[in-house]
């Protein structure tokens, strides 16, 4: 399934700001990105994070893979 032009853009700019692949979930509502968030002392990359997930409909951060992660969503248009 293709994703949106937005949701492409927005991993994209996950990928430059923290240097890592972010993956994709499709879901029924849209696209989930996530990656492994920085290291808490890291404030550099949590402002470029930070100012990443503004453009998404809805983000937070999870461990629920052992790990901490950010996500972010973006809507089907």
């Amino acid at each position: 399934m293709p994703i949106s032009l937005r949701a492409a853009a927005l991993r994209t700019a996950l990928e430059r700001a923290l240097d890592e692949p972010v993956h994709l979930l499709v879901t029924n509502s849209g696209v989930r990105v996530y990656v492994s968030a920085p290291a808490v002392t890291d404030r550099a990359a949590w402002l470029r994070v930070i100012q990443v997930l503004g453009s998404a409909d809805a983000w937070g951060s999870t461990d629920a893979h052992g790990a901490p992660e950010v996500w972010a969503e973006v809507g089907n248009e």
